[in-house]
């Protein structure tokens, strides 16, 4: 009951991930333009591989990925044009990880993680590394976080020999502050 709710909240978050459809990369919702600011840009352009470092940050609407490193990677453009490799990151992101103190903030929901990977074609986001997840007051902790985006599937794994841990708060319905509510 409460425990699904919280499972459906921590997997909502990264579902903006994709929420424009497999084809396209999203951090927020509503999509729009991206906005980043790094202390270092380096473009591949034989590899279609962007890399930004130091102290990362990526903005979209009311989405923000931080990261000590983060690089993306670009499918052919999808302009039509045989170009190749022309122009700086061109074309869909295919893939983006995140490393060194990931954050992923969103009102009302946040993950923090070592390294977090977004894989278009897979359909899916993982994080890893002292995962936290929290929405409102609940808490998730565990090692590796998998969102499958379009089966809305989230699995939190445990550090090997430990459990995944977590907090649910209950909302309070009825009667606010009443006392005897415990179980």
């Amino acid at each position: 009951m409460r425990p699904a709710a919280l499972f459906l909240a921590a997997g909502a978050f990264l579902l903006a991930a994709a929420a424009a459809g497999p084809a396209r990369a999203q951090l927020s919702e509503g999509g729009g333009p991206v906005s980043y600011s790094a202390d270092n840009l380096e473009y591949f352009d034989s590899e279609r591989r962007l890399v930004l470092t130091g102290d990362v940050d990526i903005v979209q609407n009311d989405a923000r990925l931080r990261a000590d490193r983060i690089t993306l990677f670009f499918s052919q453009s999808s302009g039509g044009g045989q170009q190749g490799g022309q122009g700086l990151a061109s074309g869909d992101i295919e893939r983006m990880i995140a490393e060194g103190e990931v954050y992923y903030v969103r009102p009302q929901q946040s993950a923090r993680g070592n390294r977090a990977v977004y894989e278009i074609a897979n359909d899916s986001v993982t994080f890893s590394g002292n995962v936290v997840v929290a929405s409102d007051e609940n808490v998730i902790r565990g090692e590796t976080l998998v969102l499958q985006i379009g089966s809305r599937r989230t699995t939190i794994r445990p550090t090997p020999g430990q459990r995944v841990r977590g907090v649910f708060v209950p909302s309070q319905n009825q009667g606010g502050n009443q006392p005897g509510g415990n179980r």
